[in-house]
């Protein structure tokens, strides 16, 4: 009888064993599994934050060509006063009108940060990369909120064409129409006109000079926060 109870409880304690090692086993599969799900959940989120840095990449491109090909119109429609000795009036106002008034909106591609933050998955990302978003994203809302600050500005100062001008659009309208044009002499604002434009220009070009430093820094970060991601998804 003792040997044969010695042999059930040395049979229990083996399928006791066997049970603990199978929900061991169970638990690392199911850890593995989670860990596999949570890995592939972040590489999504990697492309997705790639595919969003890229479009902000060759926005920032659009821009900063934009705004240096701008400022290049109106260094060169400041020099026509020191190369031509009888600049009149009219050149002037024709050189100067020709320049382009309208602001560039900025759209920048926050969506996956946004979800990450507001869903809480911001923690799968590691801390370096995380912060860097982070503060990329901060950058982004200050550049919108000081172009819109100069914009206002700007705007406030183009108020002043709408009784002198009335539309930009209605000099090359006027060519067509001689008695029209004789009519509203628009010639006689002349003076006004040009310095209206002129203040136009210098809210304009000092908003844009501000643009584009804040977004040859913000190609940088792209570029940096872009090489970290990869790094992670090459692990």
């Amino acid at each position: 009888m003792e040997n044969k109870t010695g042999k059930y409880f040395k049979y229990a304690i083996g399928e006791i064993i066997l049970v603990v090692i199978g929900i061991l086993i169970a638990l690392q599969i199911n850890n593995w599994n989670e860990n596999q799900k949570l890995k592939s959940k972040t590489q999504e989120y990697y492309t997705q934050l790639l595919e969003d840095l890229n479009k902000d990449d060759i926005f920032a491109d659009q821009i900063i060509n934009k705004f240096k090909n701008y400022l290049e119109e109106l260094t060169n429609y400041e020099n026509s006063y020191y190369k031509e000795e009888t600049l009149t009036p009219l050149e002037a106002y024709e050189k100067i009108s020709k320049l382009p008034v309208l602001s560039t909106s900025f759209t920048f591609n926050s969506s996956t940060i946004e979800t990450l933050q507001n869903s809480g998955d911001i923690s799968l990302i590691p801390s370096e990369i995380r912060n860097r978003l982070i503060d990329l994203k901060r950058q982004q809302e200050l550049t919108m909120k000081k172009a819109n600050y100069t914009d206002e500005g700007k705007n406030g100062v183009i108020q002043r064409l709408n009784p002198l001008l009335g539309s930009t659009t209605l000099p090359k309208r006027l060519a067509h129409q001689p008695k029209m044009k004789d009519y509203l002499n628009i010639e006689k604002n002349l003076r006004e006109l040009i310095l209206v434009y002129e203040g136009v220009h210098r809210w304009k070009s000092i908003s844009e000079e501000i643009s584009i430093t804040r977004f040859e820094e913000m190609k940088k970060e792209i570029d940096t926060i872009k090489t970290l991601i990869d790094n992670e998804l090459k692990k």
